[in-house]
């Protein structure tokens, strides 16, 4: 069933565990993400970004998503990730995505709580939450990132009145070398607001550091580079045991299967399973 993230992260943060947010860019993947759902009894988080959105089109992944959502009694919400301007915010929120993050991160700290402030307006008149960033992921192997400061937080929280913080406490977009999450910086910035806090770039942070940071605030961790991965890999290794194979359908499905086990290893390591 489609439904709000909202009520889901904040339970999660309650309760000390993380609702799992995957990124799609095709019906493979999606499907995959909800059997992987269904078999944990977890709820999910389906995430589109920019540039999946620019691939397969708004209106195509929306559709994707909301109907495979629909056939299926695991609470699912569709996330639009790292929404950069306010349009795409209103373009998705109009289409009927029942959460949003808008990233002003690029911006400085006043321009990105006016920009993030007006996204949130946006996606409560749709009564859809809508998540913020304070601080920047860098890129792995590309540029660094900028840390979330404490000093910051009360206020942009109080001024943009989002119902996430996405924080950056060392981990990065891609998969970096020795990614190492700053436990102290995220114990700082939970202490500061009872907003539910969100970790991007997670698929190059440990399991140990995934524990540490659910047991201090985090209560939505992303995972995409992990996905992309997996399914890359599973079709060069399939067409390496099988060259003569050139259904797509028979590769896809096994494709779908790995990245079914990825994701419910992911569920079961943010504690989310049986929590539907």
């Amino acid at each position: 069933m489609l439904v709000s993230s909202k009520q889901m992260v904040l339970e999660a943060r309650a309760k000390k565990y993380a609702i799992g947010c995957f990124n799609t860019s095709d019906l493979e993947i999606t499907k995959a993400i909800i059997k992987a759902a269904e078999a944990q009894k977890a709820p999910v988080i389906i995430a589109t970004s920019p540039k999946a959105i620019e691939y397969a089109g708004l209106e195509t992944l929306s559709s994707i998503v909301k109907s495979e959502a629909e056939n299926t009694q695991i609470p699912v919400a569709l996330h639009l990730d790292h929404g950069v301007t306010l349009n795409m915010v209103e373009d998705c929120l109009n289409i009927g995505y029942t959460s949003v993050m808008f990233d002003g991160s690029g911006s400085e700290l006043e321009h990105n709580e006016i920009l993030t402030r007006q996204a949130v307006e946006m996606a409560h008149s749709h009564d859809v939450p809508c998540e913020g960033e304070l601080g920047s992921l860098g890129k792995a192997g590309e540029n660094p990132g900028q840390l979330t400061n404490p000093g910051d937080v009360i206020e942009f929280v109080q001024k943009t009145n989002i119902d996430f913080l996405a924080v950056s406490i060392g981990s990065e977009h891609g998969i970096g070398k020795n990614e190492k999450l700053d436990i102290e910086l995220l114990k700082k910035i939970n202490a500061l607001t009872h907003v539910p806090l969100v970790l991007h770039g997670a698929s190059g942070v440990s399991d140990q550091d995934i524990k540490a940071a659910i047991k201090n605030g985090i209560a939505k961790i992303n995972i995409d580079t992990d996905i992309r991965h997996t399914f890359s890999r599973s079709i060069r290794e399939i067409l390496a045991k099988n060259t003569k194979e050139n259904d797509p359908r028979e590769i896809l499905t096994q494709v779908m299967v790995d990245i079914q086990k990825l994701i419910e290893e992911k569920i079961k390591l943010f504690g989310s399973n049986g929590k539907t």
